[in-house]
């Protein structure tokens, strides 16, 4: 439509600049002015619109030599249409004569060649336009798919780092109790087992329920509450509609273990982990608080964090937020929004 106006205009100054020149060399009547204003901007309005919606008229037409024939055939009906509309309007308004029907003669050709050697121009223009426009369009789409594919290659290595980083602080753990404690060891195998089974079925997916998320983190926390008999107490707290809502998985257990690692284990005597996934609004709000330490003004970001915050840039950009908090208690927080 902007091309249709700049056309107007164009016109509009043609016909101005044509119409005066033919006042000042022989006719001296001020509607020439008006006549050739007239003429211009109708034939040339007319000219655009078959143009600017040429795809009705050739949209069944594959062929290219063959669209620009029935092109040329709408330019030539645009002029002659626009040559008799300019008649009729030129008798009612600006002449007071009768209308002759057809009467323009030579006009008629003039107006013609006039709009196929401007028309003709503007079409191929337009045409090479959009293909270009179009070559543009599945260039953009391609490399949108390749930036998926390479953001599911991120996190399908992001998936493989995270189990392996788990598995071996569990490892680690079960060790240290096979000669003090066999049969707690026992357990904690049993829990390992159980934690395998539910996540082979699980660690393809980028996402799964919140419900899926906590069972994980529960059977972790139940392993180090068995390590750490009397000295751990934990909880986790989830409305039941929120364990429906979906996450990205995987990115709960890393906080939690953060707490037990910079919490439990560096705190003498007793402590607890409390886990928390609430809504606000649009958002999920993953809270893990503990007992230890307060966190330093700038902390540390270690493998198990910097994979979370890695994942959920690639999930959502700078559409999510990671804190620690100190007040009213010790705690981390991720918000992020719900997956619809």
């Amino acid at each position: 439509m902007r091309l249709l106006a700049k056309t107007i205009l164009i016109s509009f100054f043609i016909g101005l600049s044509f119409g005066t020149y033919l006042y000042f060399t022989y006719d001296h009547r001020p509607e020439r002015i008006a006549i050739s204003l007239l003429s211009a901007v109708t034939i040339g309005t007319l000219m655009m619109v078959v143009i600017t919606f040429r795809h009705y008229g050739t949209a069944w037409v594959n062929n290219p030599l063959a669209k620009a024939s029935v092109m040329v055939v709408m330019l030539v009906a645009a002029a002659l249409t626009g040559s008799e509309i300019t008649f009729i309007l030129r008798a009612l308004i600006i002449t007071r004569e009768a209308y002759m029907p057809f009467s323009g003669g030579s006009l008629y050709i003039l107006n013609v060649l006039i709009v196929l050697v401007t028309g003709m121009p503007t079409y191929v223009s337009e045409e090479w336009k959009n293909v270009l426009d179009n070559r543009i369009v599945s260039q953009q789409y391609r490399l949108l798919q390749l930036e998926q594919q390479n953001t599911r290659f991120e996190l399908e290595l992001l998936r493989a780092k995270v189990n392996p980083h788990f598995l071996y602080n569990v490892h680690n753990t079960i060790a240290g109790l096979i000669s003090k404690d066999p049969a707690k060891a026992e357990i904690l195998v049993m829990l390992l087992s159980r934690f395998f089974r539910f996540t082979l079925n699980k660690s393809s997916a980028t996402f799964h329920s919140v419900g899926d998320e906590l069972e994980i983190v529960d059977t972790y926390l139940h392993m180090q509450y068995i390590r750490y008999e009397n000295r751990m107490l934990y909880s986790i707290s989830a409305d039941a509609e929120i364990r429906q809502l979906q996450m990205p998985s995987f990115i709960l257990q890393p906080l939690v273990e953060n707490a037990i690692k910079h919490g439990l284990e560096v705190t003498p005597g007793s402590g607890y982990v409390h886990v928390s996934i609430t809504t606000e609004g649009n958002d999920i709000m993953l809270s893990v608080s503990d007992s230890g330490p307060s966190f330093p003004e700038t902390p540390g970001a270690g493998l198990g964090l910097q994979l979370v915050t890695d994942k959920l840039k690639l999930l959502y950009g700078d559409d999510f937020s990671l804190s620690w908090y100190n007040t009213p208690e010790k705690y981390v927080r991720i918000t992020f929004p719900i997956q619809h």
